[in-house]
């Protein structure tokens, strides 16, 4: 046994040692790399690239700035509903003038008030009033006696719109004899819808009597229609 186990520790002392540094590839794996690179790559490129996105770009602070004042500018420009009503008017909307002319039957009341004695009322369902067109702008308006048609007196006014206007004090209601009232429209207007006329007036009066002479006032209105 002594003699075995000699030559066996003097095989193992005579036998090279195991070498540290490392003894590469063979030809087999060199192959199976090549084979796992190339089929890695295939991959690679089979599989899809993401879309390229085209840059946004902001718009430029120029055309935000050019674009508001455009808006503002549109704005100031736009007609307000009162032009809108204007333009239509004048476009073939505009009321066409009052028409004075004509003679006008209806009732008519007038109130005389003189100091000192009890007024007095005048009410007639027969009154009448004739318009006529003197000169651009302006009527006469005829007061008529509806007892034997004359005229009690002409008052000249000026037309606005379809009004009528008493501009200065003319006289009405006057008598001709000695003692007999006198009276003057101060003031009145008549105005004209449609068909319809209606007058409002206010005046003085004064009689001259043998011992005094009275002041007062009167009112007079008329409704009626163009005949």
């Amino acid at each position: 046994m002594g003699a075995l186990w000699l030559m066996l520790a003097l095989s193992f002392a005579c036998s090279p040692q195991a070498s540290k540094v490392p003894l590469g590839l063979g030809p087999l794996a060199v192959a199976e790399r090549d084979a796992d690179a190339q089929a890695e790559s295939s991959r690679r490129e089979k599989q899809p690239k993401p879309a390229r996105r085209s840059p946004v770009t902001a718009p430029a602070a120029k055309e935000l700035i050019a674009k508001e004042e455009a808006s503002s500018s549109d704005a100031k420009d736009a007609p307000s509903d009162d032009e809108k009503g204007s333009e239509k008017k004048g476009s073939g909307g505009a009321a066409a003038p009052a028409r004075f002319a004509g003679m006008y039957a209806g009732y008519d009341i007038a109130v005389f008030r003189l100091t000192g004695l009890p007024d007095r009322e005048q009410r007639d369902d027969k009154a009448k009033i004739r318009i006529e067109d003197t000169t651009p702008g302006n009527v006469s308006i005829t007061l008529i006696n509806s007892e034997d048609g004359s005229d009690l007196c002409e008052l000249a006014a000026r037309v606005e719109g379809n009004a009528a206007l008493l501009e200065t004090a003319q006289p009405c209601f006057t008598g001709g004899g000695e003692g007999s009232l006198q009276a003057e429209l101060t003031s009145g207007r008549a105005v004209v819808e449609g068909d319809k006329l209606r007058m409002d007036a206010e005046g003085t009066l004064s009689v001259a009597l043998p011992d005094q002479e009275l002041d007062g006032d009167l009112t007079y209105t008329f409704e009626g229609d163009r005949q």
